[in-house]
């Protein structure tokens, strides 16, 4: 059951430890106000029906005064401090889970299992709307509150020992009663989770300006609205009926408060008129009877939280302990060398497929060689690339680098051989040079240099801050929204500046306008020049320009070969070619 307040803890104490302390502080001096509250004005008053000694009285109301405006101070201090300690760690935490997010097997990100569990793993850490570390504070709550309880039950057991049993029974079953509420909330707030990610999909579409077009264009507005309903009228019915368990709940607990209430009080209230217990006494009891079960409560109703919201530890440690396969490999390669790449009867196919996007693909791609990939949509030419990148590793076979394994190899160096440019490759809300340079160092002469290699020169020019100038405009109002064509070309400068020994190319004009694309074709040659290149493309008049073409078809390699020896054949290649071509004559 304390499992995740022990990751708490743990993690709390790793990142800021005054963090734990400050709670702990905080609790303990609030669980002492109200045992000062309690007795020491049953002291003042009893002393004004008494003797009514002045130096007395002063030091019960000095005691009383001075000890709630001290712990008044020392608890702000220790709140309000404390909650800047948990912003931070809260902080580092998301950092931490960014880390593992970052380096977690491509493949996972788009498994909806995996996308259940990072959801409900955001439960456990933020308890839905609590905030983080509620679990933490439910914990050291409890805590405080069991101070008060010792200090508060002592006090009544003086009265009759068979009241302290009496309201001890009540609260349990009242407390009984909410926990079955809690865990039915719980079992049905887990049967939600597609629904909450649903609703959130399309919430996200109307908020997302890349989509505002096709909204507008295609009329989706009231389709999309529709569809979004759909999703949060399911989860507004699970919260229903998730409250209305809470209702009925509610109703015992003040059920069994009324009868605690009245038994209290009609026995205190007869001690007074038998003169068995002081006026002053009487205060203490009925102040001391409200504290009970306040704090009685407060205890049960936070172990029933962290029971409630315990369950979901399982699955942040799940998430937090998936195995990443592809950062397993430790081996270093000779950097320096002239690189080649061998694919030995790879098959692969996507999670939860039968059908092999690839399949026994065998080919070798030794240093410095310009490989142009063709074929049809769905004909496995993007699924060869990402398997060359470990985005996924193969199915069957094995993919060799320099006669390695590069599932053996360091996942890092493997990637620092690559530069890409991906078909779906995205541009950062940074300025031109941090999108082009990214993790690279940076060198602001090259990028300028490598952007006017693109051809994105005369754009620069028109631009006041130049390589300054931000890409979109979330956080600079002077940035500028870049066209298809100028995005495509601020990709490839990426790709350029990690100068990297071997070029991925996934349709790197799709977007550019004939003459952009010219241009590119006629530097292309010199712009991988020592590298190896591997050159995707509908176009097949790119193809042209590279040593040899690998034509795919089904999963499979069908032709391999120059321009020139696959045309003369009059296969696929040639009749994709001759279909394109007729366009231009």
């Amino acid at each position: 059951m304390f499992k995740g307040i022990v990751f708490f803890i743990k993690n709390g104490w790793k990142y800021d430890k005054r963090y734990i302390l400050w709670r702990l502080l905080y609790q303990f001096i609030n669980s002492l106000i109200p045992i000062v509250a309690t007795i020491m004005p049953k002291l003042i008053i009893d002393e004004l029906m008494g003797n009514q000694k002045t130096d007395k009285l002063l030091v019960y109301v000095s005691i009383l005064v001075a000890y709630t405006a001290v712990a008044t101070i020392f608890s702000d201090y220790f709140n309000w401090d404390g909650f800047s300690r948990r912003c931070r760690v809260n902080a580092e935490f998301d950092s931490d889970l960014h880390k593992h997010l970052a380096e977690a097997d491509f493949e996972r990100l788009e498994d909806p299992d995996f996308l259940d569990m990072r959801k409900m793993a955001n439960k456990f850490l933020y308890c839905d709307w609590h905030g983080f570390g509620y679990l933490l504070d439910c914990a050291l709550n409890a805590l405080g509150q069991i101070f008060t309880l010792i200090g508060i039950a002592a006090i009544i057991a003086t009265i009759d020992l068979r009241i302290l049993i009496l309201f001890i029974v009540l609260i349990i079953l009242g407390a009984l009663i909410e926990k079955r509420a809690k865990q039915n909330a719980i079992r049905l707030s887990e049967g939600v989770i597609k629904d909450q990610r649903g609703w959130t999909y399309y919430a996200s579409l109307f908020e997302d300006h890349s989509f505002a077009k096709e909204i507008r264009l295609n009329s989706l507005g009231k389709w999309l609205l529709d569809r979004e309903r759909n999703y949060f009228t399911k989860v507004n019915e699970n919260q229903k009926k998730q409250n209305d368990g809470f209702i009925i709940s509610g109703f015992f607990g003040a059920i069994f408060t009324l009868v605690q209430q009245s038994a209290a009080y009609a026995y205190l209230i007869y001690c007074v008129i038998s003169g068995s217990i002081s006026i002053g006494s009487f205060t203490m009891y009925t102040g001391a009877v409200a504290t009970f079960s306040i704090a009685f409560r407060k205890v049960l109703d936070s172990l029933i939280e962290i029971q409630a919201y315990d369950t979901y530890y399982d699955k942040l440690d799940e998430y937090l302990n998936l195995p990443k396969t592809l950062r397993e490999g430790q081996e270093l390669i000779d950097a320096d060398r002239n690189h080649f790449i061998e694919f030995r009867n790879v098959s692969f196919k996507y999670s939860g497929s039968d059908v092999y996007a690839l399949k026994n693909i065998n080919i070798t791609i030794p240093f410095g060689q310009k490989l142009s990939i063709v074929g049809e949509n769905g004909a496995g030419k993007t699924t060869f690339v990402k398997l060359m990148t470990r985005m996924y590793d193969p199915t069957e076979g094995v993919i060799l680098l320099d006669g390695v394994n590069i599932k053996k190899i360091d996942y890092e160096q493997y990637m620092s051989f690559f530069s890409s440019v991906f078909q779906d490759y995205k541009l950062f809300s940074f300025s031109i040079k941090d999108n082009v340079a990214l993790a690279q160092p940076m060198n602001e002469d090259k990028v300028r240099n490598t952007l006017e290699y693109v051809g994105f020169d005369e754009k620069l020019c028109k631009l006041q801050n130049g390589i300054d100038t931000s890409v979109f405009k979330n956080f600079d109002e002077e940035g500028f929204e870049p066209s298809g064509g100028e995005s495509q070309k601020i990709a490839l400068a990426r790709a350029l500046y990690k100068d990297a020994p071997i070029v991925l190319l996934d349709e790197p004009t799709a977007a550019m306008d004939p003459k952009a694309e010219y241009v590119l074709y006629q530097k292309f040659n010199e712009m991988v020049q020592g590298k190896t290149a591997v050159y995707i493309s509908h176009r097949l008049s790119s193809a042209k320009f590279c040593d040899v073409i690998a034509v795919f078809n089904n999963g499979q390699i069908i032709e391999y070969g120059s321009h020139d020896e696959l045309y003369s054949k009059g296969g696929l290649y040639t009749e994709l070619f001759s279909m394109q071509s007729q366009f231009y004559c």
